[in-house]
């Protein structure tokens, strides 16, 4: 009798051996399966951080694995937060804690930069009804949100040769 058992279990070990690797073979696929969905273009790719380049440095805070991290990069006052005033846009896997991303400049000026994380990896900001972001969103110097549009000022800051260090803190919806 016990050597009836001790086969059964061992029959049971083996098989359950098995649906655990089929399951995290299946699970593997899944999370490569999503990183090529993320659907990134080259162009948008964030350049390799160098603090002896000028670009601008931005860690954003606040971010949880899955998706796409988007950071867009302003120099326009009365286009901000539009395509028209974005210098660029650059994407990339988000990943869990504070992620560094980097934007290479062509010369000094006056910036904003925003960044959101797109939780479905749509690559479009989800809004409510009252246009304001149903997925995780912040700015450069993180102002407080108030009613209505945020403004450049608010964002705004000056590089200098080798380009700004800065951080957004998202804000979850």
């Amino acid at each position: 009798m016990k050597s009836k058992m001790l086969q059964q279990l061992s029959v049971f070990s083996r098989q359950l051996a098995w649906v655990l690797a089929l399951g995290l073979l299946i699970n593997a696929q899944a999370h490569s399966d999503a990183d090529e969905s993320l659907n990134i273009r080259p162009d948008e790719v964030p350049d390799v951080c160098n603090a002896e380049l000028a670009q601008i440095r931005v860690t954003v805070n606040g971010l949880a694995p899955g998706g796409i991290l988007n950071v867009e990069l302003y120099d326009d006052p009365e286009h901000f937060l539009f395509k028209k005033g974005r210098v660029r846009k650059v994407r990339t896997a988000a990943a869990e804690g504070p992620q560094e991303v980097c934007i290479n400049l062509e010369q000094p000026g006056i910036y904003a930069v925003a960044a959101y994380h797109d939780l479905d990896g749509n690559r479009k900001l989800r809004k409510r009804w009252n246009m304001l972001p149903r997925e995780p969103f912040g700015l450069s110097n993180n102002p407080e949100q108030h009613v209505g549009f945020p403004k450049f000022s608010d964002s705004a800051f000056t590089t200098n040769s080798l380009g700004a260090d800065i951080v957004i803190d998202l804000k979850q919806p």
